[in-house]
């Protein structure tokens, strides 16, 4: 503490102060001295003297109150409705006695001593006319106008009190502040449940921007009982949710968030949502989009302006679905085990307050009394996490600004001077170490320097209620995520943070020391053994001055790569793999002269472990001269046959095999092995029901309609021209190829058979009412097979409804948990599509018509594309 200047002389001149200000009154007069231009009267008015607040503030009238005539509370337009923070816009026209006021879209054109009146444009009819009146003691003329009439035209809400003579007008718009502009908002001010418990909003509600439903973010997907894990990096304007396997990142006013690594578009964009009549500042996010991520299902009630959030009906896993509904499942893939670390519960309450917090800018409001300013000093007695400085003065303090460059945090107090000048005084901090103050005695100002450790340091800056103290809060940084899994092939471990943080890096032999200064490590203590190749073990700890340890162990062979964007850093392992470049192939089938290799085209006739190459024309005397043979084992025969005008090569396998071609310049040249070897990225398309097994049957114009025939038309007949298309990446196999029932414990099987990634199974719904209309996904949560990037079936399932929809033109329905056996008895991620109700007509239209089958083909390939490029397979 610098020095202390004797503080009697303050004291005594507060007191003069004290004494020597005025003493107001309140009291109303018992009567008004007025005069009616309309009548041309005087009137001395002894009724009511009416007074009137704004959301609970007094509006000034300047000694002119409302009047009460007939029961109708009259009042100076100017007064409560322009000048006051309702601020409505006007016209008046003296000479015709007209008034026009608008606010929102609404325009009311009043008229003096007239009880017509119109609301945009249209007539309507007033209990008491508008009067221009002359208040005579306080020699001013106002329009005095009906009070509720005019309040309620223009959406607010009034009430009267008889007993305290006040009328209270309230909003029922809110006065927002958004996208760099204040928004007077008076559309539908929603509520939220969460299976069916109302969700405690506060002071501000869900609004609907771009026909969508905005929610607090923090208060209804992390506070409540979905528990998420919630981070905001205020200066980055990004916001990240997680809940069990689902990470979703959102960027305030992008339409497109990132979900586990995938883009994904929404219809409208998170904002930050200052409530301008509060002062506080929220988070909002697409609710549909958010609850559909994080596993929950989603509906807007119109009724009651409500979104309803409701969990997913948990599995049954003791019924076995009889064959006739939709289907999948399996045993699960020994694919890598992933860690995802979020904030420990004992820093939660802490961690929120801190990432919601708005550093202030300025505190308290000019004075004529000059603050002297005595001692800056450390409190001991803050949090272990938080450092507190409390700057102190003899007087109250004027206005005081903050202002941030290159590390200085430079407090700006005007009206003020410092006892005595310090450079580079101890603050004893961590977060602060030392402070400097200087007076400008020309401008009669303070600055006071804060010399802080770490750059993007959150601070806050209040004032005490005598106004004689300012505190300075500053608060560290926090690691708030640790993910680590494999990508890309690759093991990986990703750290997050609040803000942007340092890292310094050691290693010893194995071990991999991170320590982050300024960071409280909010995951808390924690180690896990992985099972991972590269990365062995991850050890999360803090160490004494707010510093965060992370310790990583990896495997010998290992090298890693770093990489840092923003507040987040990864590390990336690369273990050195064994590559097959031998190019030997299994047969080389020679060319006649006259065909080209573009000449050829082939069939992948797997449900039989055949390979046909199919030449035009007949060239079955050229085989018989040119014996086509091969040295792999697997092939069990060799043909040539004449069908249809072409030469079939027809290639027979011991069992089922994958399969690539090459132009060998006068050769084909063909490998063989199991798909996952051959194949990049491979899928297995379910068409539902089939043969004896009808599926849901319904009649159109007299036509009837199998299910069965129109999962087999878009899954198996339409999509092969995309699946087998030379550029396509992905190689589909299909659970049946012909109208032929097949058993459901078959179709799931049929996954691990040819080593597939993924398992979409195509369906039409149907129900006992024909209202439903729209898409539904469906999965199961006993099916835990996980790709090596981490893709579930319900992240497949998501990305499914949050895309198929859009594309078709159905109706977005919901992701739901269900114990179907093709999901359920599947060993990779399966998803059952249900594209649409036959039971509703419109939907039923659309499934027969054959652009939208081909639509639907189209997009089931498009999406599973984009699948695999967030979730590739590293082969």
């Amino acid at each position: 503490m610098f020095k202390k200047c004797n503080n009697f002389k303050y004291l005594l001149i507060f007191a003069i102060v004290l004494v020597c200000l005025p003493v107001t009154s309140a009291l109303a007069a018992s009567k008004l001295n007025l005069y009616y231009y309309g009548t041309k009267q005087n009137v001395t008015y002894t009724g009511q003297q009416v007074k009137y607040t704004y959301n609970g503030s007094t509006i000034n009238m300047k000694n002119t109150p409302g009047i009460i005539i007939n029961g109708t509370s009259l009042v100076s337009f100017n007064d409560v409705f322009v000048k006051s923070a309702i601020k409505m816009n006007y016209k008046y026209d003296e000479a015709k006695g007209k008034l026009t006021l608008s606010q929102n879209g609404t325009t009311l054109v009043l008229t003096a001593g007239s009880k017509k009146a119109t609301v945009n444009g249209k007539s309507v009819s007033l209990s008491l006319a508008p009067q221009k009146v002359k208040f005579k003691d306080q020699k001013v003329t106002k329009l005095l106008v009906p009070a509720r009439f005019v309040a309620e035209t223009f959406g607010y809400k009034y009430n009267w009190n008889s007993q305290t003579s006040t009328a209270s007008i309230t909003s029922s718009s809110m006065h927002l502040y958004y996208n760099n502009k204040n928004v007077t908002y008076s559309g539908t001010q929603g509520k939220v449940t969460i299976d069916g418990k109302a969700v405690s909003l506060g002071s501000m509600p869900s609004i609907i921007v771009d026909n969508t439903a905005l929610l607090r973010a923090w208060k209804v997907f992390s506070a409540s009982t979905i528990g998420a894990s919630y981070n905001f990096n205020s200066s980055a304007k990004e916001l990240t949710l997680s809940l069990e396997d689902t990470v979703i990142k959102l960027t305030i006013g992008s339409t497109t968030a990132n979900v586990n690594g995938n883009s994904r578009v929404m219809d409208a964009a998170p904002l930050v949502v200052k409530n301008t009549d509060t002062g506080e500042s929220y988070v909002m996010v697409p609710g549909s989009f958010v609850a559909s991520c994080l596993g929950y299902d989603y509906t807007w009630n119109s009724s009651t302006k409500t979104s309803v959030i409701t969990s997913r009906a948990a599995e049954d896993t003791n019924n076995k679905d009889d064959e006739d509904g939709p289907e999948l499942g399996g045993d699960p893939l020994p694919g890598t085990e992933a860690l995802n670390w979020g904030i420990a519960t004992e820093f939660t309450e802490e961690y929120n307050k801190i990432s919601n917090l708005t550093n202030t800018a300025e505190v308290s409001e000019d004075t004529d009394i000059t603050a002297n300013i005595y001692s800056i000093l450390k409190d001991s007695a803050a949090g272990s996490n938080i450092e507190v400085y409390s700057i102190h003065s003899y007087a109250p303090f004027s206005k005081s600004t903050v202002d941030i460059q290159n590390q200085i945090l430079d407090l700006h107090i005007n009206n003020s001077y410092i006892n005595s000048d310090i450079e580079d005084y101890s603050l004893d901090g961590i977060l602060s170490d030392t402070v400097s103050g200087t007076t400008n005695y020309t401008e009669l100002s303070a600055d006071i320097s804060f010399n802080l450790a770490y750059p993007n340091t959150n601070y806050e800056l209040s004032i005490s209620d005598d106004k004689c103290t300012l505190y300075l809060t500053l608060y560290p940084n926090y690691l708030t995520n640790i993910t680590a899994g494999t990508k890309n092939g690759n093991d990986y471990v990703q750290i997050t943070g609040m803000k942007d943080f340092t890292v310094d890096l050691t290693e010893n032999d194995n071990l991999i020391s991170l320590q982050i200064p300024n960071a409280i490590n909010g995951i808390d203590e924690k180690y896990l053994v992985t099972a991972l190749t590269s990365l062995q073990s991850v050890r999360s700890t803090n160490i004494t001055g707010n510093t965060a340890s992370i310790i990583l162990e990896k495997s010998e062979t290992s090298e890693y790569t770093v990489t840092q964007k923003g507040n987040t850093y990864l590390i990336t392992f690369n273990d050195e793999k064994d590559t097959d470049e031998n190019q030997d192939y299994d047969l080389q089938i020679k060319l006649p002269g006259d065909i080209y290799y573009s000449d050829i085209t082939h069939e992948d006739r797997y449900y039989k472990n055949q390979i046909a190459i199919i030449l035009p024309g007949d060239y079955r005397d050229f085989y018989n001269s040119n014996a086509l043979e091969s040295s792999n084992s697997v092939v069990s025969n060799i043909s040539v046959s004449y069908k249809n005008y072409n030469t079939e090569i027809v290639i027979s396998t011991s069992k089922l095999q994958g399969y690539k071609l090459t132009d060998l310049d006068g050769y084909i040249g063909v490998i063989l092995g199991n798909p996952q070897d051959i194949y990049k990225n491979i899928v297995v398309l379910d068409a539902g029901h089939g043969g004896t097994d009808p599926g849901a049957i319904r009649k159109l114009n007299g036509v009837t309609i199998n299910e069965k025939d129109i999962n087999f038309k878009i899954m198996y007949q339409l999509t092969q021209k995309y699946f087998n298309a030379d550029d396509s990446e992905i190689k589909a196999y299909y659970s049946r190829y012909d109208n032929t029932k097949v058993n459901l414990y078959e179709r799931a099987a049929f996954a691990k058979k040819v080593g597939a990634d993924l398992f979409v199974s195509l369906h039409m719904n149907a129900n006992n009412s024909s209202s439903p209309k729209g898409t539904e996904i469906y999965y199961c949560g006993t099916n835990k097979a996980t790709t090596a990037n981490g893709l579930t079936s319900k992240i497949l399932a998501n990305m499914f409804l949050n895309s198929l929809p859009d594309k078709i033109g159905t109706a977005k329905r919901y992701v739901s948990n269900q114990n179907y056996v093709v999901v359920r008895e599947n060993t990779v991620p399966a998803i059952l599509i249900e594209l649409g109700f036959m039971s509703n007509s419109s939907d039923l239209k659309l499934m027969t018509n054959s652009s939208f089958q081909n639509k639907s083909a189209k997009a089931i390939y498009d999406i599973l594309c984009d699948v695999f490029n967030a979730y590739p397979t590293g082969r």
